[in-house]
């Protein structure tokens, strides 16, 4: 077992006393970049219930899968560049096994990790909007709220995902900040891809639609949960082949490409969000979850 006492606190909450029958593991990063997916899972011998991962103050829950010699839960976690600052977060796991629930925390330090700016030119109405527009965009914020707070245990992501688009070419990567008409913004929460009007866009998962529609800032948009707090999002559609509660295969032509809301030209803007967080969906093209837990600290929580 691999422990770095400064950054790691591994501690086991016993509700009420067990016989020792079982062993469990916790498996995480002690630190990584903020903006950038990791993996997390809890591993056990004997069969356990009711997995959950808290971060970023958000409970998120796992299923209970066959793998090794026990059951495993995976989950797929990160920070998001726009609101999350560099320190040291905590990390909870919970489950129930023999009827009794368990508990194990540890601490995560993220770094910062270094984004560029870009300057752009769009239509001064996607700046400062005329008032008659801000109730719509009130309304949109409160229904992408909603999406992104869906939260379903059975785990119908894979990975590495299916790419949305056949070619990968960025035209703005994940985390730039931007500066809109010389008036500084947030930084980019999503990968822009080179498209023009009409591609084909694929589900990188399977998964449920759980909001569809043409919004003031995101233009044509589609959001997909995929369990586990993993949601997928694409933006600036110019048509939209799916609707909310429509299950969807991982590969499904879900849209097409356009120049619908706030653009310089038509893209695809693809948004990877877990557990609420906005992260980088580049690197994750290229892994898988195995990889990634490879990069984790195992920790053993003992006495089960």
């Amino acid at each position: 077992m691999r422990t770095r006492k400064f950054l790691l606190l591994l501690l086991l909450v016993l509700l009420s006393p067990s016989a020792s029958f079982a062993s469990a593991w916790v498996n995480f990063p002690t630190s990584w970049d903020i903006g950038q997916a990791f993996a997390v899972s809890i591993t056990s011998t004997a069969d356990y219930s009711n997995p959950v991962v808290t971060w970023m103050n958000r409970s998120i829950n796992l299923n209970v899968e066959q793998g090794g010699a026990g059951k495993i839960s995976y989950g797929l976690l990160g920070s998001d560049v726009r609101n999350v600052k560099p320190g040291t977060y905590q990390i909870l796991f919970e489950f129930v096994q023999g009827g009794k629930k368990y508990k194990a925390s540890g601490n995560i330090l993220l770094r910062t990790h270094e984004y560029p700016k870009e300057n752009l030119t769009v239509n001064p109405k996607m700046v400062n909007p005329p008032k008659k527009e801000l109730q719509r965009i009130r309304n949109e914020s409160k229904l992408v709220g909603t999406a992104l707070r869906t939260m379903t245990s059975q785990r119908r992501w894979t990975t590495p995902p299916q790419p949305p688009l056949t070619n990968i070419t960025l035209t703005s990567q994940y985390g730039k900040s931007r500066v809109y008409n010389g008036q500084p913004r947030a930084g980019h929460n999503g990968a822009d891809i080179r498209a023009v009007t009409g591609t084909k866009v694929r589900a990188p998962f399977a998964g449920t639609v759980v909001l569809t529609g043409f919004h003031y800032y995101a233009g044509g948009s589609v959001y997909i949960d995929s369990g586990n707090g993993v949601i997928t999002a694409f933006f600036h559609l110019s048509e939209i082949d799916v609707k909310k509660g429509d299950k969807v295969v991982k590969g499904q032509v879900v849209a097409k490409s356009g120049a619908t809301g706030r653009v310089t030209g038509p893209h695809l803007h693809y948004s990877l969000i877990l557990g609420g967080q906005f992260v980088d969906p580049i690197p994750l093209l290229s892994t898988s979850i195995t990889q990634m837990l490879k990069l984790g600290t195992i920790s053993q929580v003992n006495n089960l």
